[in-house]
């Protein structure tokens, strides 16, 4: 019997709930057992969640990180705690993250469709200074899209390289902003603002993933892999 682990990255000062009952609903679908596990924060913590798992009679512990794209978290913090705690107990396995499911793609697809506005495309994603595939792989969401639209869909960054205030410079006509993070969290919402206060209301600001149907589609298709 496997046991699953969804991973998610938590808040460092509070419980983050934003997500949480989508995740849950889905969880409770499981016939094996389950725990949610937080990155930041102490509590409802990634270790917490390995114990519970641990005292169980399972085959193989399964990561799933709520995450779109591999980065420091995926790459690093999460096998390395994983090492930690399980320490050769139990085997266990990571699946990719959530940003290349075709559930995240028709997402997007849907809403460039949906759009008022039929101008080109930003799509803008956290990113990274320390690694190539996140921007590769939003390379490839980006293709997605412009393929089944007909839309030119410019990728780009939050923070690191290939910088969305570029992209912003070199396309002076109004712009469909589609903002690839799973929470109006924080960033979404600086996003937001920075953009406004650089060109007023001339683009059309697209919704995040958070509480989308598609997370939980997304999810459930990663899930189909075990």
């Amino acid at each position: 019997m496997k046991g699953i682990i969804f991973v998610l990255h938590g808040r460092k000062n509070k419980l983050s709930t934003t997500n949480m009952a989508l995740i849950e609903q889905v969880a409770s679908q499981l016939t094996c057992s389950y725990e949610i596990g937080l990155l930041e924060g102490e509590q409802q913590t990634l270790e917490d969640a390995m114990h519970s798992l641990l005292a169980k009679q399972l085959e193989e512990i399964v990561f799933l990180p709520i995450l779109l794209f591999p980065a420091t978290h995926a790459k690093e913090d999460l096998p390395k705690r994983a090492d930690e705690v399980l320490a050769g107990q139990l085997p266990y396995r990571i699946l990719d993250t959530l940003g290349t499911t075709q559930a995240v793609s028709d997402y997007l697809i849907q809403q460039v469709e949906q759009a008022e506005l039929k101008g080109d495309v930003l799509l803008i994603a956290h990113g990274t200074p320390h690694y190539e595939a996140p921007y590769q792989q939003l390379c490839q969401v980006a293709q997605r899209v412009a393929a089944a639209t007909g839309r030119a869909v410019h990728p780009a960054h939050y923070h690191g390289e290939h910088l969305y205030q570029d992209i912003l410079t070199q396309q002076p006509e109004p712009l469909i902003v589609q903002r690839l993070f799973l929470a109006e969290g924080y960033l979404a919402k600086k996003i937001t603002n920075d953009i406004r206060e650089r060109r007023g209301t001339m683009d059309e600001i697209l919704p995040t993933l958070q509480d989308q149907p598609a997370l939980e589609a997304a999810i459930k298709e990663r899930l189909g892999e075990v």
